[in-house]
Order: C-alpha cells, then structure tokens, then sequence
C-alpha cells in the first residue's frame, strides 16, 4: 500500500483494464482508510481543535444572525 495521492486522468483511465482499475481503487480505499483511523485516534489535540472550531463557527453563526437581523 502506498501513501502517495495519486490522480489518473480520464485517458489513462481508459487505458487500463479491469485488474489495474480493480487494484487502484483497492488501494486508494486502504490509503484512505490508514488516513482516517489516524485522524480518529488522533487524541486530545484532535478533538480539541474540532471543539474549539465548533465554538467559534457557533459564535460567527450566532453573530451572523443577530447582526444580520435574521432572529
């Protein structure tokens, strides 16, 4: 498995037969699977950056509607 990101381009997808495409979508998902389990077992540092972007997209978005006039 690699970590690489990888773009193929139409053409190049054309090209390809069933086993390439089969093994590249196999690999992007394992990739992207490896990706999200670091992020969900990125512990506290995780969870506070997404709570502290929660708090303060509440605020803009309260803020927002009061300003705007929109109650």
């Amino acid at each position: 498995m690699t970590n690489a990101r990888m773009t193929v381009s139409p053409e190049r997808w054309k090209e390809m037969d069933d086993t390439e495409r089969t093994w590249l979508i196999y690999d992007t998902l394992t990739s992207f699977d490896k990706r999200l389990t670091k992020v969900e077992h990125g512990g506290w540092l995780h969870k506070g950056l997404a709570f502290s972007g929660g708090v303060i997209g509440g605020a803009a978005c309260y803020l927002g509607f009061r300003w705007g006039g929109l109650r």
